[in-house]
């Protein structure tokens, strides 16, 4: 049996992060990596990475689609979902061999199976070719992901019924699409196959769309999808999905109607991927399915750890990435340095794009503005609606407690918001920043100046 410092069980973005990180400064380090992935966990494989190559195919296929408001005639023929994969999985077979460039220069010990526990120190790893290992981590680190949350009545099929894994892989445009769950999953796949060609329908049981997000904001996004062209049911609820003769037949809750589709992607959310890992014979607890841990992701035994997904939260890679650095300095310098989970920017890259980060809705001791909708010149000369702005201050201080952005680049321009929520700037911090002009960024600034 081998024994090493640290243990990472996952490699993904927080547990790829923490083993090299933890590496560097010394410590004898295994990385156990299910083999269904390669490193870089979900985001690589089937999460971030994959649907970013298709919707960058989507807005080249619309803005072509557009071109004749550009001054320009361009032919475009229908979308072979078969090209698009090939495209998107040699963007991933380039990603990955970038990823485990970094691995294999790093000195960790890496292993390709399933990792679970025998004891608080032992973790057992059920190799792809049948074999098994044993090692021992005087410390562990658990970051197993996420995955696709199912629905009782409408279980996966991977063929009319799918998770997006499943859609990821799929090769046949559906002429109709019902997408279930209308937050970030759910708004970047409409997006993708409205703009593909597929009559798109998207419901969401809450009352707006992106619905732990600001409510303004969400309504702001159902418009612009309702001037697309894509179908948007919110405050809906689905009580039944029937599959007959390849089409599926969907009934709604306290709705005397139906809508008969060709597939449903099931886009709710996802869940911690912690089934399978023994965690009871460690003693490590778990709460509504996910690993307990303090605000130093420390679980119930002191010498185990976990990260990302595994603890449910913000679910995105960027905070599990963020999570892994700062875990590995927590665990090597004695440091007590939790993640401030406000400053982490919450995107979703559909069209328009949206961005936000800090506080999401008006409280006591918030004000709140929101930028009229004002083209830039930046906005004009792209042909795209001007960006929606919408800021939280804190009254006393006149600090950025958080921000909503809709529209082109959203997902930039949300990083000036994130910088000035993690150090606490105020409105007249940022309205002294000089913005390049054009730029869609200027509309950010013309709201901090017009706040009052």
């Amino acid at each position: 049996m081998q024994t090493f410092d640290v243990v990472v069980i996952g490699g993904g973005p927080g547990g790829m992060n923490a083993g090299m990180m933890l590496n560097q400064m010394g410590k004898s380090v295994a990385l156990i990596q299910e083999n269904q992935d390669s490193f870089g966990g979900v985001c690589l494989n089937r999460g971030c990475m994959p649907t970013k190559s298709l919707l960058k195919a989507a807005k080249v296929h619309r803005d072509a689609k557009q071109a004749e408001k550009y001054g320009l005639d361009i032919q475009v023929a229908p979308v072979d979902l078969k090209r698009l994969r090939a495209v998107m999985d040699k963007d991933l077979d380039n990603l990955r061999t970038m990823v485990q460039g970094m691995i294999s220069g790093a000195q960790v010990t890496t292993f390709r199976g399933k990792g679970s526990f025998q004891s608080a120190h032992e973790i057992l790893i059920d190799n792809a070719d049948g074999s098994t290992a044993l090692v021992r981590g005087e410390q562990i680190i658990i970051a197993t992901g996420s995955e696709s949350i199912e629905l009782p009545f409408a279980l996966f099929d991977g063929q009319q019924i799918l998770s997006s894994d499943q859609m990821l892989k799929n090769t046949v445009l559906p002429e109709k699409l019902l997408i279930v769950g209308g937050g970030a999953i759910g708004c970047e796949f409409a997006t993708l196959y409205h703009s593909f060609g597929s009559e798109v329908v998207l419901v969401e049981a809450l009352e707006t769309l992106l619905p732990r997000e600001d409510q303004e904001a969400g309504k702001a996004l159902q418009a612009a999808f309702e001037n697309q062209g894509i179908k948007v049911k919110t405050g809906t609820m689905i009580e039944q999905v029937t599959v007959e003769n390849g089409q599926v037949k969907v009934k709604y809750k306290g709705i005397d109607a139906t809508t008969t589709v060709d597939k449903i992607l099931v886009g709710v959310g996802r869940k911690p991927n912690i089934a399978g890992l023994n965690l009871e014979a460690a003693g490590v607890k778990t709460e509504l399915g996910a690993v307990s841990v303090n605000q130093f992701m420390q679980t119930s035994v002191p010498h185990i750890y976990a990260l990302g997904d595994a603890i449910g939260g913000l679910m995105l890679a960027h905070a599990a990435e963020k999570e892994g650095k700062l875990l590995a300095m927590n665990m090597v310098q004695g440091a007590s340095i939790p993640l401030e989970e406000s400053a982490v920017p919450r995107v979703a890259f559909s069209h328009p794009e949206v961005a936000a980060v800090g506080t999401s809705e008006a409280a006591v001791g918030i004000r709140t503005f929101t930028m009229p909708l004002v083209p830039n010149g930046r906005s004009v000369v792209d042909k795209v609606a001007p960006a929606f702005v919408k800021l939280f201050i804190e009254e006393e201080t006149m600090v950025i407690a958080g921000a909503i952005i809709i529209g082109e680049a959203a997902t930039e321009m949300i990083h000036e918001m994130a910088l000035a929520v993690e150090n606490r700037l105020t409105l007249d911090q940022i309205g002294k920043t000089v913005h390049a002009h054009p730029t869609h960024s200027t509309n950010v600034v013309k709201a901090v100046h017009h706040f009052n």
